[in-house]
């Protein structure tokens, strides 16, 4: 892992005019960066790499610094004098926000990470739910001595990342906010007993944090914007459950003058089965399908119902109208009745048992 990252810089100063000359030896090598808010102060916490390795494993270990000041150029600098050599971010693949930056300072960090020409924008934009950037960056361990590298784990890992509401790097995230076409939602993490977690989302309205979504409705988001499956759902029949996995999604979403129609075809498979249902009878097959058919399309409805009370278009509603009409429909959310339609089909070991749903 160390060689690579090591040659990955190398072939990035040599292609760059050696970045101005600066051996590697002297880098700060930053893999995570953290930005606070509070007591009218801005808190920077870097992430960076140690030359050292860890015990019994070939993995990097980190340390982090900690800068303030009341402007975020002054909190950078404070940092940038506490590091010993000249800090590097080609490497950067996080940046965690507060809940207190968000609230009212959003748009002041997004205009200055653009500014500043040292920072990529290729990097993973998170929000620390119930903690600190700093405490997160400093949350490692032996099985995981870099808390960045950890969560861009997390980030990558099919177990988990179906449900997140995005896979986007700050650059498509950005693109979302200078067009103004589509509001934005941003991946969170916490602290979970003895781990880091993926945790909550946030939803925005342009720079304007607007809520909390919940796992459920996140991964609704994510089923709605990008087909993602791995999403898993639950019914007790005789007071013992029966639970299915989605495992493939088709979606189609029209909108016209007066409605915006939702259409979501899913399969799913049959992960537990508790109640001892009869698989062999398509009859119950029906009956699954017109339950659970029932119960995604009430979740649907609920997570549209907080994207209206919220006024926040991050399935780009008002995009899609305006591509299909050529003007815009300010009044969408207000005045468009929302029709959402399901179709589940549950199999069972990858036979789908063709019945009237």
């Amino acid at each position: 892992m160390k060689k690579i990252i090591i040659l990955l810089i190398t072939i990035t100063l040599l292609t760059s005019g050696c970045y101005d000359n600066v051996e590697l030896n002297k880098l700060s090598i930053i893999a995570g960066l953290g930005i606070d808010y509070h007591d009218n102060n801005y808190v920077i916490t870097y992430e960076l790499y140690n030359d050292n390795k860890s015990d019994n494993t070939s993995e990097l270990i980190s340390d982090t610094i900690t800068g303030i000041g009341p402007t975020i150029s002054e909190a950078f600098s404070d940092a940038n004098n506490k590091t010993s050599k000249k800090d590097f971010f080609s490497h950067l693949k996080i940046i965690i926000l507060s809940e207190e930056l968000i609230n009212g300072h959003f748009k002041d960090i997004v205009d200055y990470l653009l500014r500043d020409t040292d920072i990529r924008d290729e990097f993973y934009l998170l929000v620390s739910d119930n903690t600190t950037p700093e405490e997160i960056l400093k949350f490692t361990s032996k099985k995981h001595p870099t808390a960045t590298e950890y969560i861009v784990k997390l980030l990558n890992n099919e177990k988990y990342n179906n449900s997140l509401p995005i896979k986007e790097t700050y650059q498509k995230i950005v693109s979302k906010l200078i067009s103004n076409k589509t509001d934005i939602i941003l991946n969170s993490i916490t602290i979970k007993d003895d781990h880091l977690a993926l945790s909550n989302s946030y939803m925005f309205k342009g720079y304007n944090f607007k809520t909390k979504l919940s796992l459920k409705d996140s991964s609704l988001f994510s089923l709605l914007e990008f087909n993602n499956s791995g999403i898993e759902y639950k019914k007790e029949y005789n007071d013992k459950i029966f639970a299915i996995n989605v495992s493939n999604v088709k979606n189609k979403i029209d909108i016209d003058n007066n409605n915006i129609n939702i259409k979501v075809d899913i399969e799913a498979k049959i992960i537990e089965n508790n109640s001892d249902i009869d698989l062999k009878n398509t009859d119950n097959y029906t009956k699954l399908n017109e339950d659970f058919s029932q119960i995604i399309k009430s979740d649907i409805e609920a997570f549209i119902k907080i994207l209206q009370t919220n006024n926040c278009d991050v399935l780009g509603l008002q995009d899609k109208y305006y591509k299909k009409y050529n003007k815009d429909n300010k009044g969408l959310w207000q005045y468009n009745d929302i029709n959402v339609t399901t179709n589940v089909k549950v199999n069972y070991k990858g036979f789908i048992y063709e019945v009237n749903s």
